[in-house]
């Protein structure tokens, strides 16, 4: 990929992927690249390695979300390679789950007969006859996530409600995560209050309120616990 296609895409390593979805990092690894002669992985990686190190692009990322949530109910690895793959081939898409698609009607249900047909019965809802987990799925992650007209994620929100304003474009500062209006870098902004000690100071250093300031804070903070 060229640099132009690097800084479009985004980049993000192991580390940085375990935090935002909320693993450990070396099961990202495995299902980044698999396991050599024993496993296989779960996402097409579009980058493969990046100045000598593993890395992913947001379209990857947004599919990585998607494996930690089966791998959260209880989904066996190797289930959700074939649940992945299988849903690759029947929307014809080679990352249906980095886009709008599995939202939708036609696409909810292709998704849910394929997980029923591999056994994960939390997704049915016996009493009410939906589809529950893909009803979580589109509350907890389809309202977090901003799509183009083509219906391809191009832009998250991480943690809505706990820091509505941060967002993760792979357009911006190469996907790390800034504050919404003035890009700003989450992580330069917790830097900058660790080394002020102050909110106040770093709002006027960075010209951007106090609240905007703790958002990113917290944010961080949040992010050093979650994987």
């Amino acid at each position: 990929m060229s640099d132009a296609g690097l800084f479009e895409s985004g980049i993000y390593t192991v580390p940085e992927i375990a935090e935002l979805v909320q693993a450990p990092q070396w099961l990202v690894r495995v299902w980044v690249e698999g396991k050599k002669n024993r496993q296989d992985p779960v996402i097409q990686n579009q980058l493969g390695r990046v100045a000598g190190k593993l890395a992913v692009s947001f379209t990857n990322l947004m599919e990585l979300r998607f494996v930690a949530l089966f791998h959260n109910a209880g989904v066996r690895l190797n289930e959700i390679r074939s649940i992945m793959d299988e849903v690759k081939r029947s929307l014809s898409h080679p990352h249906p789950f980095a886009t709008k698609t599995v939202f939708r009607t036609d696409g909810k249900k292709i998704v849910a007969e394929i997980l029923l047909k591999h056994g994960v019965q939390q997704i049915f809802d016996l009493k009410s006859k939906n589809y529950e987990m893909l009803e979580v799925m589109k509350k907890t992650l389809l309202d977090d996530v901003v799509y183009d007209p083509a219906g391809n994620a191009k832009a998250w929100y991480p943690r809505r409600a706990l820091a509505p304003h941060v967002v993760v474009n792979p357009v911006i500062s190469f996907g790390r995560p800034v504050l919404q209006k003035s890009q700003i870098p989450t992580n330069t902004i917790a830097r900058a209050v660790k080394a002020e000690g102050s909110a106040r100071i770093v709002a006027g250093l960075y010209d951007i309120s106090e609240k905007q300031v703790r958002e990113a804070v917290a944010f961080e903070e949040n992010l050093r616990t979650a994987a």
